[in-house]
């Protein structure tokens, strides 16, 4: 899984993007066929205080994007993770309901 993280008008700190890469990285012991993730964080540029997160894998024939704001990137993207953990899953279960159809 290649993943990529961008910085929106500030400048990159190493330790947020390696809590971005290892969030996502998590996401792999749910569903091993995620292919691409993007990561885009982000500071509102006339609140400060607002910073978000979003977060784009790419699946097989799909992409499963998640968004979320708070005090801290940290927070931001933990919230991100657990919600893509529940697409990834639900996306996972719906993969194996048409696998069985397609077989019987």
């Amino acid at each position: 899984m290649t993943t990529d993280v961008t910085f929106r008008h500030f400048d990159s700190v190493p330790d947020l993007r390696d809590h971005a890469i290892k969030g996502v990285s998590k996401l792999t012991k749910f569903y091993d066929g995620i292919t691409t993730a993007h990561v885009v964080l982000d500071v509102e540029p006339f609140d400060y205080q607002t910073k978000s997160a979003e977060i784009s894998l790419g699946v097989y024939r799909q992409t499963l994007t998640a968004s979320q704001s708070a005090e801290t990137h940290e927070e931001a993207i933990n919230r991100c993770v657990s919600q893509l953990k529940r697409q990834v899953l639900r996306y996972k279960d719906r993969l194996r309901s048409v696998d069985k159809d397609v077989h019987h």
